[in-house]
């Protein structure tokens, strides 16, 4: 089933907490659409970048997928950073429903541009992107905004 719909989309993910993990799976940052985050700037800080990108594989075009086929895209997201020296860490979307969680990565220092690309390759709305010092911001890709 798809919720391509963009007003059910959009309100989806400004209910959503994206959680940035560490990798013993500790949540150290976590950020809200609209708003700004002191952990995610000090986790952004800390690492030397200006900006992060939340993206995630998961559930392609908001079409619900197996966890085999979820975590099999989200090992490809990985190696696709990877692959451009892209630093990243965990992260889960929690959405207002808290039986709804897609676990995704955020990507340290990936340009918006690259980052929009990237997540319509891998079949996905929209990115949140925070910025030191700023609120968080929802980008949509070119797959809804067609």
């Amino acid at each position: 089933m798809s919720n391509a719909d963009p007003p059910f989309l959009i309100a989806s993910y400004l209910g959503t907490a994206y959680q940035v993990f560490d990798p013993e799976g500790r949540m150290t940052a976590e950020a809200r659409i609209g708003e700004r985050s002191e952990t995610t700037d000090t986790l952004l800080q800390a690492h030397g970048v200006e900006t992060g990108v939340f993206i995630t594989a998961w559930n392609p075009r908001s079409v619900a997928q197996d966890r085999t086929a979820n975590d099999a895209a989200h090992d490809f997201l990985a190696q696709a950073l990877a692959e451009r020296g892209v630093q990243f860490l965990p992260h889960a979307g929690v959405g207002a429903d808290p039986g709804w969680t897609e676990h995704g990565l955020f990507a340290l220092g990936l340009g918006v541009a690259d980052a929009r690309a990237l997540a319509c390759t891998f079949g996905q709305y929209a990115i949140v992107v925070v910025r030191v010092g700023a609120p968080a911001e929802l980008l949509l890709t070119e797959l809804l905004c067609r």
